[in-house]
């Protein structure tokens, strides 16, 4: 028996821990044979600081979204829900989440293979793979590998288990698997270049601004590799003490990653970039590049490393842990532009200076001292968004600094984090007799004073200027978008650069860390690892990457409006059942995302009854290059 069953926008407001807040819109279908069950599946997901900080008002876009999405679905009444018939082995968890078991098989993965084609990436493989002696198919092989970690994220082992999900070739073995990925290791450079050119020619990337970030995966192991090894005790992300490999990430304007380079699991933040920029597939001596990163990336060493490539940056630099002067900017009341809500209240205020800055640093790369004086731009901002959440996150630290103030402790080592932070210890003394490793407690209210000046503040550091629209930087080539001004170390692009446009080039930054959040929170799932050789490490992380932009990509074609996990959710469970003693499927599932996906990749899924002849037409329009979005 099979439902049809009506499907409803949903909106639910998440209070985050850290004063966010978090927009979560599902469309919710009734579960048959229940009066009051949901299966509710999440379509977009917000956060107010994101669309705040890319001057969108929340409140606004959310309500605008959710019309727009009740609009899409009263003009497709065919795509209004989903399918399930109970007769073929499909069954529903109780949370109302559908189970398929490995006898059904895939359609979703028709979506990739259409992007998959298009960025030629199986010419890429068959015009390599004729030269090696092997009997199995790893074009095949690795098709399989992207697709199963965008649809099923698990271990090659088990990718390989129930490889039957797909339709067509399926004859390899597990060793396979293995020999595939050591020879797509090989071609690691190539296959980058391969995909960057593929996406700048078919999808139109925009890379005159880079976005650079860092992070780390844990490995659930407790030993560390020995010093030749990717994997060792470092400062993780989430606080662990497992041994971490640091992965640096290249990100375009489109929030396409462009390529990424693997770190020793304790190496500095700081320390990633220039060897980053070294092994990048991006040419930056070639074209003037704009590089953005976040205040980790602040130091002498990296400054240089852009400036004498004659590029430009964009780097954030805290306002507590900057010079006295830098404070003394800050605080002053001159200069400001006030930008004020409906109600005349300030809600933010920028303001710049050109200065000359010495500045040095030690240790970054080598161990040498390397110090310096250059020209740059700082742009100041306070926002009273992030000077309302700085207290309110701090409150807490606050709360039970006040709990400790009066006590005693035999722990006297300084801290400068959580409560500690806030307490002054002093040694606790037995008449004229110091009591040894004991402390009291006292609240440092001047401590808490001084943080509080700062609250709201962020200073970024760019070397990137403009001029006048009347003027051509470059009479020989007026098509430049920028050029190096040897005399002053400024980038110089070809229209006016007001402050307000260099924090919204800084504001992207954020689109990366959504980037990271895709291969952290099941999408993808990068971790945990289950390779050891340090071969397999690095090809496991090569397999995720090219499937990281396989995804953004559909996400970009998608218009951003749906997120990876709910693209996911929805190509994972579109399934299609063969019918007992024939060589017909019944397609067991289908709604309102799979529908939209398919015709914005112009791939024909409609009906309900497939023959094997149709699935494999189907597949083979996929493979098509010569399609127009």
């Amino acid at each position: 028996m099979c439902y049809t069953l009506p499907m409803a926008y949903v909106l639910v407001k998440t209070q985050l821990k850290n004063g966010d807040v978090a927009y979560n819109i599902s469309n919710a279908c009734r579960i048959p044979g229940s009066k009051n069950k949901q299966r509710r599946t999440t379509v977009e997901t917000h956060h107010r600081s994101d669309l705040t900080v890319r001057g969108i008002d929340p409140e606004a876009f959310i309500a605008q979204r959710m019309e727009a999405l009740k609009r899409e679905a009263k003009a497709s009444p065919k795509a209004v829900g989903y399918q399930v018939d109970f007769g073929l082995g499909l069954s529903l968890s109780g949370e109302g989440d559908l189970r398929v078991s490995d006898d059904c098989k895939n359609l979703g993965f028709a979506a990739y293979s259409r992007l998959y084609h298009r960025l030629e990436l199986d010419e890429f493989v068959n015009n390599r793979r004729r030269y090696l002696d092997c009997e199995f198919n790893i074009n095949v092989i690795f098709q399989h590998l992207l697709y199963s970690r965008l649809l099923w994220p698990a271990s090659k082992k088990s990718t390989w288990e129930h490889k039957r999900r797909f339709f067509g070739d399926t004859g390899y073995g597990l060793q396979d698997v293995y020999r595939s990925m050591d020879s797509l290791l090989r071609w690691r450079t190539d296959l980058l270049r391969h995909l960057d050119a593929e996406v700048k020619e078919k999808f139109g990337r925009r890379d005159t601004v880079v976005f650079y970030d860092v992070t780390n995966y844990y490995f659930e192991r407790d030993e560390a590799d020995d010093e030749n090894g990717l994997r060792a005790k470092g400062p993780s992300k989430e606080h662990r003490p497992e041994p971490i490999i640091q992965m640096g990430l290249f990100m375009d304007e489109l929030s396409i990653p462009i390529t990424y380079e693997l770190f020793r699991g304790n190496t500095n933040d700081c320390e990633t970039l220039p060897e980053a920029m070294d092994n990048s597939i991006i040419d930056f001596s070639d074209s003037r590049k704009i590089v953005v990163a976040d205040k980790g990336m602040m130091s002498y060493y990296n400054i240089m490393k852009i400036r004498d490539a004659r590029n430009g940056y964009v780097i954030s630099q805290s306002i507590r842990k900057s010079d006295s002067q830098t404070k003394e900017f800050a605080l002053s009341a001159e200069g400001w532009e006030h930008v004020l809500d409906g109600n005349g209240n300030v809600v933010s205020m920028i303001k710049e200076r050109t200065i000359p800055r010495r500045a040095s640093t030690y240790g970054d790369v080598d161990d040498k001292k390397h110090s310096g004086t250059y020209n740059e731009r700082q742009v100041l901002i306070w926002s009273k968004k992030y000077s309302d959440r700085a207290k309110r996150e701090r409150q807490a630290v606050i709360e039970k600094a006040l709990q400790s103030e009066g006590k005693r402790s035999k722990d006297y080592k300084d801290s400068s984090y959580g409560k500690s932070k806030y307490l002054k210890k002093s040694p606790v003394k037995a008449g004229e007799r110091v009591e040894a490793d004991w402390c009291l407690y006292e609240f440092d209210a001047a401590r808490l004073e001084e943080d509080e000046k700062y609250d709201g503040y962020y200073l970024i550091c760019t070397n990137v200027v403009g001029v006048g629209d009347e003027s051509l930087i470059n009479p020989d080539k007026p098509s430049s978008h920028a050029y190096y001004r040897d005399s002053d170390g400024f980038l110089v692009l070809n229209h006016v650069v007001p402050a307000s446009e260099i924090a919204d080039i800084y504001g992207g930054l954020w689109k990366i860390e959504e980037t990271f959040k895709v291969t952290k929170t099941g999408m993808l799932s990068l971790r945990p690892v289950f390779h050891s050789r340090q071969d397999r490490i690095r090809s496991h992380f090569l397999i995720c990457f090219i499937s990281l932009v396989l995804e953004r990509l559909l996400e970009l074609q998608l218009g951003w409006k749906y997120s990876a996990k709910s693209i996911q959710q929805s190509l994972s469970h579109f399934n299609a059942v063969q019918l007992a003693n024939s060589n017909i499927y019944q397609v067991a599932y289908y709604d309102v995302l799979v529908d939209t996906i398919l015709k914005t990749l112009d791939i024909d899924i409609s009906r309900k009854f497939l023959q094997q002849s149709d699935i494999r037409r189907i597949l083979g329009q996929t493979k098509k290059k010569d399609y127009e979005d």
